[in-house]
């Protein structure tokens, strides 16, 4: 026969065991651009140049209510060893930035991590298509929300590259509704160095 003492013990035990699982929590499901496989044999080489920006595909709330205020935005891309280096050029009222950043190598050909500043972390970049000589598709994730991008090497654009924007979207479970598209004109090609902001160096 169990002691008062002994019992009293084997309730805690037992309680704590059972809190034990239940403070146990479920893995984590992979973050959704863990399963975008990027494009086959990526050459940063070939990606190299300008690129302009003509769509961007997004559940961020931010983005939806704000997309009037959209300026042309440009992209200079240059290889550096297994990273990239890119400079994004857009207006801000009316005066050409820049913000120059590095695609750092994130293991794989075309995935590429940017240590982007806030406090929601970092960006996990993927380049998902391209043919490099007119478009290109690419997937952002941040903080574990995805989205999805069109670049064109030039204007106007090509219907197949629309297509194979849309069919990217439909793949990464957003709709035309999550879809913004950007002004075709106004883009900006330099900043002075006092509207450049220099993330390289970080």
């Amino acid at each position: 026969m169990l002691t008062p003492r002994i019992s009293a013990l084997l309730t805690l035990l037992l309680a704590s065991s059972s809190l034990g699982q239940r403070v146990r929590r479920p893995p984590r499901p992979p973050s959704p651009i863990s399963t975008i496989q990027p494009k086959a044999n990526f050459d940063a080489q070939q990606f190299a140049g300008t690129w302009l920006l003509v769509a961007v595909a997004s559940p961020c709330r931010y983005l939806q209510e704000q997309g009037h205020r959209a300026e042309a935005t440009t992209l200079h891309v240059a290889p550096q060893g297994s990273a990239m280096a890119v400079s994004t050029f857009r207006k801000l009222d009316g005066i050409c930035w820049a913000v120059r950043q590095l695609y750092r190598d994130a293991g794989s050909p075309g995935r590429f991590l940017l240590q982007a500043r806030g406090a929601r972390g970092p960006v996990n970049v993927v380049i998902g298509d391209t043919d490099y000589r007119g478009f290109a598709v690419l997937y952002l994730e941040r903080a574990r929300q995805l989205s999805v991008k069109l670049y064109v090497r030039s204007l106007p654009v090509s219907d197949s590259f629309l297509s194979a924007f849309e069919q990217r979207v439909q793949g990464a479970n957003l709709t035309e509704d999550h879809i913004l598209f950007f002004p075709k004109y106004g883009f900006c090609e330099t900043a002075d160095q006092f509207h450049t902001l220099d993330e390289l160096r970080r």
